[in-house]
Parts: C-alpha cells; structure tokens; sequence
C-alpha cells in the first residue's frame, strides 16, 4: 500500500493524503520524498492552484516523525541528515509560490504541527486537538516549526505552545490563531473546497504575486540562517540520554 495517496481536481486543487493510518499518518522517507515532489509538481504546473496536505482516516492529520523508523539514528550528525532533508521540504513549501492548506482530519502532534505550519491556512476537524510536544520528547522543533511559528503568531502564543508542549484543543489554536477554519461533521474536503472557492476563483498569475510577495521576506539569508540553526540545535539534543530515554520509553509502550 503506498504510504502517499495524490489526486488532482478539476478546479486546480492537489490533494496530498499521508496514507498511513496505522502508524497514525508518521512521517518517514517515502512520505519526505513523495511531498518533495509534490511541491515542486504544483510549483511548475501551472494549472495547479492550490495544495492541500491531509491525513487518511478520521484518527490523525499527522504524528510527526516516525520514532519506529527513526530510532537507529543516534548521533548529532545523523539526526541532522534526516532533519534537514525534512526541514528543506518543509522550507520549500513555507515558500510556495501558491496557496497550501492542512487539512487536520484528526489530531496532529510534533512534526505534524511542524507540517501544518508550513502551510499558509489550516483548516481542523472539530473536536480535536493538536500540539508541540517536542519537549516531552527531549528534544526541540526539528523541521523548522519554531522559526514558522515565530513568523506567524503573535510571540506570547507562538511561545506558550512551545513551552508547554502539550496537546491543546483545536478551540484554543483558534483563539491563538493557529487554526483559521473548524469543520463540522461531514466531508471535510467538501468543506475545505468550499472555503477555497474564493481563492479558485483566482488565475494562477495573481495567485503567484500575491504569495511572492507574502514569502520574499523568507527568502532571505537571515531568515534561512536562523531557520537551520533551530534544525541544527534539536540535532544536538537528539543524542542525548533524555531524548533517548524518551525515545525507549515510547517504543515500549507502541
């Protein structure tokens, strides 16, 4: 079963699904690889006009990294390869020249929210909840989810979901303006098809120039340093006996 599902609508939307249900939609090289060329299918399509990323089932939008797959990477520097090839992912879709949506069809957690983020809107299931629980893990934002945070919510938010690193109902994420839309029972996608009417509306040429102009101020050397700094510094703390213990504590329980 292929753990990536792609459709293409009639009125420009991509739909990228994590299919893995079973593993709560985690993320690993496949998901990575597939994503990555995605991104650059609707950056160059130009009958592409708006990627929306979701996760398969009703349980879980995204659990982050896949832990089961990841855990044989021990030191600072192989962590460090598999964070900043996510963190380049993510980094290219941050800088999209067009619309992105999450999705969130369940929970989303660490990497998930890390994902989320990177996207220009997100749209969440009611009911469910989603949160930074890096720290839980030992460990900081590794995919860049730190440096987005502090671009797009005020810094009192953006730092108390840090720092509490817990899951936080999807109300609250309103209200902190993480998450723009909550979707009732029913179709999701129907719903989020809905919302982007407005923006479908649109030719693909203005919807480029207004997402350039909205990104250019990432697209700078500053930005970028700091951005693969934070990718750096979870690097350092993945290998180390916290983020281990941690790590061990997890699998055991799965």
């Amino acid at each position: 079963m292929s753990s990536v599902l792609l459709e293409r609508d009639y009125d420009g939307i991509v739909w990228f699904t994590i299919n893995r249900p079973e593993k709560r939609n985690a993320i690993n090289d496949e998901v990575m690889d597939a994503l990555q060329d995605t991104i650059r299918l609707v950056e160059e399509n130009d009958k592409v006009k708006v990627l929306v990323i979701t996760g398969a089932g009703d349980q879980a939008f995204c659990s982050g990294g896949d832990l089961s797959e990841f855990h044989h990477l021990h030191t600072k520097e192989e962590a460090y390869r598999m964070l900043s090839k996510m963190g380049t992912i993510l980094y290219s879709l941050l800088t999209l020249s067009k619309p992105t949506v999450a999705l969130l069809n369940g929970m989303a957690v660490g990497g998930g929210c890390e994902l989320a983020t990177a996207c220009d809107f997100r749209y969440a299931k009611q009911g469910i909840k989603a949160g930074f629980i890096q720290g839980t893990l030992g460990i900081t934002t590794g995919w860049g989810g730190a440096s987005m945070l502090f671009e797009k919510l005020p810094y009192a938010y953006a730092l108390d979901l840090l720092l509490r690193a817990e899951r936080v109902p999807i109300e609250k994420m309103v209200e902190y303006g993480w998450v723009h839309a909550v979707l009732t029972e029913g179709n999701g996608k129907e719903q989020c098809r809905k919302l982007l009417s407005p923006y479908l509306a649109q030719s693909v040429p203005v919807l480029r120039a207004y997402k350039q102009y909205a990104v250019k101020k990432w697209k700078t050397d500053e930005f970028r340093a700091k951005f693969f700094a934070e990718i750096e510094q979870c690097a350092v703390l993945w290998e180390s006996e916290e983020h281990e213990e941690a790590v061990r504590t997890f699998l055991n329980r799965k």
